[in-house]
């Protein structure tokens, strides 16, 4: 039960992402799950890699209203030679449970199902050895948008502004629309069994 308001609360978060007054986050009384983002929330991803194609777009469907077309062409056996990641700008503490909490759809390629396998989603240092603190996986299905999330405790300090959450996308070709993520940062006790999905 408290999963299901902690993904409401931050679904109503993702909307005022949207809204161009701060003070409307204030008013709606559910920007408090804000408190424990350790990143900027948002959908502004950087996507690399070779073989693939990405565009921004504007999608009135998902909280935020938009997003990041990501198209990969080839499948490959390094997974994370092609990704998405995004800053994270606050610190991350071995031992806290840690939220990456994201929106996502898919898109059937070659007649297949509508989904894209994430082979890695990370909280990780941004820079080499880009060892992760945390790593789950998550598979996208669907043409609808839906809130993906992967916790975990980190196993390693990272300073702030040291860290991204990364997305491994080249595991096969598919097409994967990734909105708003969110990366939450709950202390060292609270208890992981309560993220679990």
């Amino acid at each position: 039960m408290k999963t299901k308001i902690l993904y409401s609360a931050l679904a109503a978060v993702a909307l005022v992402l949207g809204a161009a007054s701060s003070g409307l986050a204030r008013q709606s009384g559910d920007d408090g799950i804000l408190q424990k983002a350790i990143n900027k929330p948002s959908a502004n991803w950087t996507v690399y890699g070779a073989n693939q194609k990405n565009s921004p777009v504007k999608d009135k469907t998902v909280a935020g209203g938009g997003g990041m077309k990501v198209e990969i062409q080839k499948a490959s056996d390094k997974p994370w030679e092609v990704g998405a990641q995004q800053a994270i700008t606050g610190k991350v503490s071995k031992n806290d449970v840690i939220l990456v909490a994201f929106w996502a759809k898919a898109e059937a390629v070659d007649g297949g199902p509508a989904e894209a396998n994430l082979s890695a989603v990370r909280v990780q240092q941004a820079g080499a050895p880009y060892d992760a603190a945390t790593q789950g996986s998550v598979k996208v299905s669907g043409v609808e948008w839906k809130m993906y999330t992967v916790p975990g405790r980190a196993s390693m300090d990272i300073p702030a502004g040291g860290a991204n959450v990364s997305l491994h996308l080249g595991s096969a070709k598919q097409t994967v629309f990734l909105g708003p993520v969110f990366v939450l940062d709950f202390g060292p006790d609270y208890d992981l069994k309560k993220l679990a999905q």
